[in-house]
């Protein structure tokens, strides 16, 4: 083996070790799980719908597929669809804020996003912030 092929492997080893280091420590302080959370924002009705699903797989409200994901309650996806088929689908933006976390994790994180949202001026489309 070459030089160039003992330092990626080395360099890979590390990054591994890393990330096991910070699984164990996340999955000690009960932070560690299978729940994604992430936003889609509509930038000029200044409205955000806060997303959380199990899985890798994001719900795509804006793909062929309209079935409900595993993780995503029929009420929050019904809403996210209907908010998307209003707005027909242009200008949304998508991101990603927090994956592997525990559904309580997500919930904390859920939470501080959607205040973010309020104080920023934006319209939280879920059902939870629209009721209240």
């Amino acid at each position: 083996m070459g030089r160039k092929v003992l330092e990626v492997e080395t360099k890979v080893q590390k990054l591994r070790a890393l990330r096991l280091e910070d699984e164990a420590a996340r999955k000690a302080a009960g932070t560690w799980g299978e729940m994604m959370v992430g936003e889609i924002i509509h930038e000029s009705t200044k409205s955000v719908f806060v997303q959380v699903w199990k899985g890798l797989s994001r719900p795509d409200p804006f793909g062929e597929r309209r079935t409900r994901y595993v993780g995503v309650s029929a009420v929050e996806w019904l809403a996210m669809t209907n908010w998307v088929k209003l707005r027909r689908a242009v200008g949304f933006t998508q991101s990603v804020i927090a994956r592997d976390v525990s559904a309580e994790e997500a919930k904390k994180i859920v939470a501080v996003r959607i205040e973010a949202h309020v104080s920023g001026g934006y319209v939280v489309m879920n059902p939870a912030v629209s009721a209240s």
